[in-house]
């Protein structure tokens, strides 16, 4: 179901707005893991988190939603 309010999203922390400007910008786990210093697993555990947040399955809805709030920049 798709939100129509920033209000109705769980806060992004700003390590996961970090991940999800990457994966918008096309990086991989391991690019994102390798630029922001962590560990994949790390980076899947960020974009898990985010997916539960923003209620979104994949990794291009969280993009495309997050990009639609604005809640990252492309």
């Amino acid at each position: 179901m798709p939100f129509k309010s920033k209000a109705q999203l769980k806060t992004l922390t700003s390590r996961e707005k970090e991940v999800l400007t990457l994966a918008a910008k096309g990086a991989n786990n391991k690019d994102i893991a390798e630029k922001l210093v962590l560990r994949e697993v790390t980076v899947k555990s960020h974009l898990n988190s985010i997916f539960k947040k923003l209620n979104v399955t994949s990794r291009t809805q969280a993009v495309l939603l997050a990009m639609q709030l604005e809640l990252i920049k492309n």
